[in-house]
């Protein structure tokens, strides 16, 4: 029995020191190296093992000894970037050949849901089919998918789609990056070397939720959040466990609270209950509109007359989708419920609930995130009887708030939105692998507080430089237009986000913006045009990191003075001058509908300029170009002190460079905004 155990243990232990080192997805098959640099590899084997790193190009073996907790990194040599393919042997005894390497250049893209859309979103299909068809030609243009993940703690360890790199393919395309991927295309294209795309973005998410514990502590608004986060569990399922015991606990005690049932029964459905009281709502609708922002339990009644031929027979109730769930009664009897918050609900009342004369239908709505209620088409609200005939539902019902849900628990299992969680689990893994920068698509969730936002985006971008230990070049996305046309000149909080950051390009060295004021869409938070947002931004690395001679952004704001009653603005960046370009056949989708301001501006007269005396009062301006200037006045405004260009959510502007490049959003004037202040 002895020699049966040692000789178990024997077995064990060669086991042990034969294992094959274990690596992160950024170290696979289809990997591309930076080149020109020292480039990290690490991973972790065995304690005391010595692992041997062999990159194909030079046949030089690189040595480490893995620490006490398995650990263990060196540093290769890599070479000029070419398509020639390499292998990398890493061993500690039972080697992993990675195979298909490349070297050339690799960027990393973050940000929110504009950096997350692929190259297939659903309006994309279109538009973007032909380079889908065609993305194998671009094969050395590869791809590593992040997965979406939330750490409490700062991770060594992420995981991947497809677990690996892979090389563009009509396949690999169509859920990646759109602006990510264009960019990298265009860059490949242009320098002809591999290029290597890791895409680690979160869509809905804000930039607090990308700094780390340390860039997070230079604000003392966030410090209760932050501390939130650290008295959670690393583990999801725990997360996940506390949660679901404290909502039981929440909504059992929210059951107890509502008065429209008593002991099980629903007495607010009765058909002698007394409504009077209650609030009217015309349905389809969201309860929202009577009780702004409160999540909850309603109710809802509504009286019909039954006609006398449905007596005594099923009938059917159609009541739309219902967000988020529901009981429905026909003269206080239960009769159907759901639970999907965008399945339409379709109820059969048996026969023998079916009397002819006054009926009450009493829905129990329970709305527990959002927006909720009925909200379907309204032909779909009707009773149908027997005969095919119906019963409109879609008007007036009666309506109340029973138990509002402030307070109630909110799962941290996956939610994004908290300080630190994705630089943890979706950044910290991620260095220090060897890249050449950053491309940055991200905001709009930071709108309400853009004045802040200021400071955020500088501080996100010095703690991710500092966590790789070397200040590469970081290219921002700055904010499309969206929402519809305002045509009251003044404040808003997308102009004054977009302001921050092109305020950041200004305060950081190698840090850049590509402006995509002009690609926006009225009614979509998700422009479609991710092709000109990835050349823009893939502009601005060739320009500045690749030593192209070319036009890299649109103009700049640089100087303004007064001359009489005008203002005359100059710009940098105007390349072979200043032109008007209207969007054309884009214009419907770009701004949503025309007004008198869009027909000008699409007839060529220069727009989106704003212009304010000393009462600071805004008025709408003539503009015309001289030069390398803009000269800016308004009737209304005799003594002219401010200035501004494309300030607001969705502007009506078409300013543009001899190169297409939009001119950037500005203002001359510092006065505090409408998002001054808020934290």
């Amino acid at each position: 029995m002895k020699r049966i155990l040692l000789t178990a243990m024997a077995v064990l232990l060669s086991v042990s020191l034969s294992a094959k080192v274990e690596l992160t997805p950024l170290f696979s098959d289809n990997m591309v190296f930076q080149q020109n640099s020292q480039a990290p590899v690490w991973g972790k084997a065995a304690p005391g093992a010595v692992v041997r790193v062999t990159p194909s190009w030079n046949g030089k073996t690189y040595r480490a000894t893995s620490d006490s907790e398995g650990n263990w990194s060196v540093k290769i040599d890599t070479p000029k970037g070419g398509f020639r393919k390499y292998s990398v042997t890493i061993s500690d005894g039972d080697p992993v050949v990675l195979q298909n390497v490349l070297v050339g250049e690799v960027w990393l893209a973050s940000g929110q849901s504009n950096m997350q859309m692929p190259v297939e979103s659903w309006r994309a299909v279109r538009t973007n089919q032909e380079d889908i068809a065609g993305a194998a030609r671009y094969a050395d243009v590869r791809l590593l998918q992040v997965s979406r993940a939330t750490g409490m703690r700062e991770h060594d360890y992420f995981s991947a789609d497809f677990d690996k790199w892979k090389e563009s393919s009509p396949e690999t395309v169509r859920n990646f990056s759109a602006a990510a991927w264009y960019f990298g295309r265009k860059l490949m294209e242009e320098l002809q070397v591999p290029v290597g795309l890791i895409h680690s973005s979160w869509g809905g998410t804000i930039i607090e939720a990308w700094m780390s514990e340390g860039a997070i502590g230079a604000y003392p608004e966030l410090s209760a959040s932050l501390a939130g986060v650290k008295a959670l569990s690393d583990n999801e399922s725990q997360r996940e466990k506390t949660f679901e015991e404290e909502i039981a606990v929440f909504t059992r005690e929210a059951n107890r609270k509502d008065l429209g049932k008593s002991g099980g029964v629903a007495v607010w459905a009765r058909p002698d209950f007394d409504d009077t009281s209650w609030k009217t709502l015309k349905l389809p609708a969201m309860v929202q509109e009577r009780w702004p922002a409160t999540n909850g339990i309603y109710w809802f009644r509504k009286s019909v007359e039954i006609p006398a031929g449905w007596a005594g027979k099923e009938l059917t109730l159609s009541l739309g989708p219902i967000d988020d769930f529901d009981e429905t009664y026909w003269n206080g009897e239960q009769v159907g419920s759901g639970v999907l918050w965008n399945k339409a609900r379709e109820y059969t009342v048996p026969a023998r609930l079916v009397k002819a004369g006054k009926t009450v239908i009493t829905i129990r709505c329970t709305d527990d995130h959002g927006n909720g209620g009925l909200y379907g088409a309204a032909d779909l609200l009707f009773i149908q009887g027997p005969d095919g005939q119906r019963i409109r539902l879609d008007n007036e019902w009666k309506v109340t708030l029973s138990v509002s849900f402030e307070g109630m628990p909110k799962s941290t299992a996956r939610e994004p939105n908290l300080p630190t969680v994705l630089y943890n689990a979706m950044i910290r893994p991620l260095a220090p692998f060897a890249i050449r920068g950053a491309i940055w698509y991200q905001g709009e969730s930071n709108t309400p507080r853009a004045c802040r936002y200021r400071d955020l985006m500088a501080s996100m971008i010095l703690d991710w430089r500092a966590l790789w230990g070397y200040d590469f070049p970081f290219y921002i996305t700055q904010l499309a237009g969206y929402k519809a046309v305002n045509d009251i000149p003044g404040d808003d909080d997308w102009a004054e986000l977009r302001e921050a950051q092109d305020r950041t390009t200004r305060i950081l060295d190698r840090c850049g913006m590509a402006c995509i004021i002009d690609l926006g869409e009225a009614e979509d938070i998700h422009p479609v045009r991710k092709r000109e947002a990835g050349e823009r931004l893939a502009r601005l690395a060739l320009s500045s990191d690749y030593g192209r001679k070319i036009v890299a952004t649109g103009p700049r704001f640089e100087s303004y003075k007064i001359v009489g009653q005008s203002m005359v603005v100059h710009f940098t960046d105007v390349a072979a001058g200043l032109k008007v370009i209207p969007s054309g056949d884009f214009a419907k989708d770009r701004y949503g509908s025309r007004n008198e301001r869009v027909e000008k501006a699409e007839s060529g007269v220069l727009s989106g300029f704003q212009i304010a005396g000393p009462d600071r009062v805004w008025h709408w301006a003539d503009a015309r170009i001289e030069g390398d200037g803009v000269v800016v006045s308004s009737a209304e405004v005799p003594h002219p002190v401010a200035v501004r260009y494309a300030w607001s959510a969705n502007p009506v502007c078409n300013l543009f460079n001899s190169e297409g490049l939009p001119a950037w959003p500005f203002r001359t004037d510092d006065w505090p905004g409408m998002t001054y202040g808020n934290l």
